[in-house]
């Protein structure tokens, strides 16, 4: 065999047993390592992180403590309590970044009152826990829409509205021809409502309760439009990572076993007495 053939033929069996060697040394270090599920992670940390934001009666922050009370937060504190977990409140979610912030972790569930939207499958919902009638305000003493929302020339009238709030969303698709005066995704409802207030716009979509606790603060500023049906009605559930199963799984059957056993609709009783939103209720009936 020639020599220089041969010295060839040696370096390339040293450099491919070498691989082997290596390879064989690191075990699986060629190999991705597996990510722990949300659900073995909540399940082994013993913890459930939850993301919010602040909408009355669903999640209420008392300014001077930080307490949180409400709807949604009895409920992800029950459903913990259930399952031998605590709750964690993490942080206020962003909405321009809850895909990402979902994806990265940075809580493992939106605990809260978090209409179901098309998110670019971003986000996955649990079950509604339940759903919210979303009505139409104008200025006080307007009358001129009243019974009319069917027939507006919607291109004659302004919208206020947030980047990216749910009930924006569902009225950019429904009347897109609308003029729409859109705040900031950092803005806050009543601030939307404030513009209604100023003629900036002549309409904004918000749900009653919310509308309520408005009216607390500047009353007899703004009314609902009279109209025979809401404006729209919203699934609200969790917010949960997509593609993650047995986690929410998990949750579906806890917010089942809420409404089965009376335990959701005493939340709505507690911090809905005057029944302005839609109530969950057990999917049974009774044999007569």
């Amino acid at each position: 065999m020639n020599k220089a053939l041969g010295v060839l033929i040696s370096v390339i069996i040293s450099v491919g047993l070498s691989y082997v060697l290596i390879n064989h040394q690191t075990g699986s270090s060629s190999q991705p390592e597996k990510q722990q599920s949300v659900y073995e992670r909540v399940i082994s940390s013993g913890t459930l992180r939850c993301g919010y934001f602040e909408e009355a009666p669903f999640t209420i922050v008392d300014p001077n403590t930080g307490k949180k009370s409400g709807i949604a937060v009895e409920l992800a504190e029950k459903i913990a309590e259930e399952l031998g977990l605590k709750v964690e409140w993490t942080s206020a979610i962003s909405w321009g970044t809850i895909g990402d912030d979902l994806g990265n972790n940075r809580y493992d569930a939106i605990c809260g009152s978090l209409f179901n939207l098309p998110r670019a499958g971003r986000v996955d919902y649990t079950i509604p826990y339940t759903y919210v009638p979303v009505y139409a305000y104008t200025q006080a003493g307007r009358i001129d829409f009243d019974n009319k929302l069917d027939q507006l020339d919607w291109s004659q009238i302004s919208v206020a509205g947030i980047d990216g709030e749910g009930s924006t969303t569902i009225a950019r698709k429904k009347i897109p021809q609308a003029k729409f005066v859109i705040l900031p995704q950092t803005s806050q409802i009543a601030e939307m409502l404030t513009s209604v207030i100023d003629k900036k716009a002549d309409i904004g979509f918000v749900m009653p309760t919310v509308f309520k606790n408005f009216d607390k603060n500047s009353p007899n500023k703004l009314q609902k439009i009279v109209t025979d049906k809401p404006f729209y009605v919203f699934n609200v559930s969790f917010g949960v990572k997509p593609d993650e199963p047995a986690f929410k799984n998990m949750l579906d059957y806890m917010m089942r076993n809420m409404a089965a056993n009376g335990y959701l609709q005493s939340l709505f009783d507690k911090y809905d007495p005057d029944g302005l939103l839609f109530r969950p209720q057990a999917l049974y009936r009774a044999a007569q």
